[in-house]
């Protein structure tokens, strides 16, 4: 017979839990330097106060007042005339905070994606706002302040400042494509998961290594035509993660596929097109047509018999290519493509695992 667990293990298990999330409480001083302010509601004040109690989390951004707890439910408020529902979500060690807004500066969703770096000294806030017909995209980069030092001591121990590794805007990132997609089953909105397969370097060091995922997804599909038009697909890829899990954020284009992939692909949209099929469907035509002709001899002695089952042989092939589609387009598992970054990278060293390795080692 199974014995009961006793309910003090249940409680200790819970609680070893719910502390490996991370403690994002303290006072918050806005780097301007290293954030990239794209379009706010408002800008965003230079402290941010989070007090994190238990299953509650409570922030501060001047003059604004938020409150939501850790249980899944939308926390409703309503101040100065602003309406907001606020939903909490762990996401690994990163919070997600999904909030509603109604109000003065009109209807909107804010999405935030809050990150401590692994000495806690830094918190990033990957804000995205998303109002009708439009996105905005920012970065807060937020540090603690650090306590007032004797000058003595302070010169003294004077830290080293973090480096900082950054991929410029326009690298071009070679991929595996690790699930195939084809404009037969892909829907827009479907999820598309790659591999880097080439190191990027910055300054002689590894800071995407091979192996690297790259999340992506389906903004078009275009089934090819029973009669003219091709299969159409289109990909944008949102995310980079490295293998120990430091992810980031973007919204970058297809540069290339693989030449042998089947179907055509157009650089300046970002379009993949399958391959047309106009000799095929000649070949249809013609095939059935002869098929009528050899029928129409042999059902009359006379030249109107063959005549007649050469039209309708080319009926029967002409409706054939009407009620079918052309190719689809069509990106196997494995195919070979390139992703050019929109944005620049930035990387501090203490993200990046092993210390710098020359570009020689590789």
């Amino acid at each position: 017979m199974t014995r009961p667990i006793p309910a003090i293990l249940i409680a200790c298990t819970v609680l070893s839990a719910s502390a490996a999330e991370p403690d994002f409480s303290g006072t918050w001083k806005l780097n301007r330097e290293r954030s990239a302010l794209g379009w706010l509601p408002a800008p965003p004040g230079p402290e941010l106060q989070i007090e994190q109690r238990g299953a509650t989390l409570r922030w501060v951004e001047a003059p604004a007042v938020w409150s939501a707890a850790f249980d899944g439910r939308p926390a409703k408020a309503n101040s100065g005339g602003v309406v907001t529902s606020t939903v909490l979500k762990w996401e690994g060690k990163a919070l997600l905070i999904n909030t509603l807004v109604s109000g003065a500066h009109g209807n909107y969703t804010q999405m935030d994606r809050w990150e401590l770096s692994r000495g806690g000294a830094t918190l990033t806030i990957h804000r995205e706002i998303v109002r009708l017909g439009s996105e905005s995209e920012s970065t807060l980069v937020y540090e603690r302040p650090r306590p007032a030092e004797p000058v003595r001591q302070a010169a003294a121990e004077s830290p080293r400042p973090a480096r900082r590794y950054v991929i410029p805007a326009g690298t071009k990132v070679p991929l595996a494509l690790i699930n195939s997609v084809s404009t037969r089953q892909a829907s827009e909105g479907d999820r598309v998961y790659l591999r880097t397969t080439f190191p990027i370097l910055s300054e002689g060091r590894v800071v995407i290594p091979p192996g690297s995922y790259v999340a992506g997804t389906v903004t078009h599909v275009k089934r090819p035509g029973r009669a003219t038009g091709r299969g159409e697909l289109f990909l944008r890829f949102d995310s980079l993660t490295l293998p120990n899990g430091v992810t980031r954020d973007f919204r970058s284009r297809l540069g290339a596929i693989d030449g042998q992939a089947p179907g055509d692909f157009d650089r300046t949209e970002g379009k993949i097109s399958s391959q047309g099929n106009k000799g095929g469907d000649a070949r249809t035509v013609g095939e059935a047509a002869g098929a009528g002709a050899t029928v129409g001899g042999l059902a009359t002695r006379t030249g109107a018999g063959a005549g007649i089952g050469a039209a309708a042989g080319a009926v029967a092939g002409l409706a054939g290519v009407l009620l079918s589609r052309g190719p689809d387009a069509v990106l196997p598992r494995g195919s070979s493509l390139e992703m050019v970054l929109d944005r620049p990278l930035a990387f501090d060293e203490d993200e990046l695992s092993g210390g710098p390795t020359p570009a020689a080692q590789h």
